[in-house]
């Protein structure tokens, strides 16, 4: 990735977690919502499990998640 901004996380279980970041590749901005798995070595690692979703429509995300959330009741 060109760039990153980590804009939280949270643990998903024993040595996994997903991390929201704005990231930067080719030019174009991403929110990306990733899982990410502790490594032999200690190091967090991504996978290939998530979404980036263009700068640009994160508003939609975030409706899309409020109405999920009106569901709920």
């Amino acid at each position: 990735m060109d760039e990153e901004k980590i804009i939280t996380e949270f643990a998903r279980g024993p040595g996994q977690k997903v991390v929201i970041r704005r990231t930067k590749f080719k030019g174009k901005e991403y929110l990306d919502i990733r899982q990410f798995f502790e490594g032999d070595d200690g190091q967090w690692l991504p996978t290939k499990k998530g979404v980036a979703v263009p700068w640009e429509l994160r508003q939609d995300l975030l409706h899309a998640l409020e109405a999920a959330q009106d569901e709920d009741g």
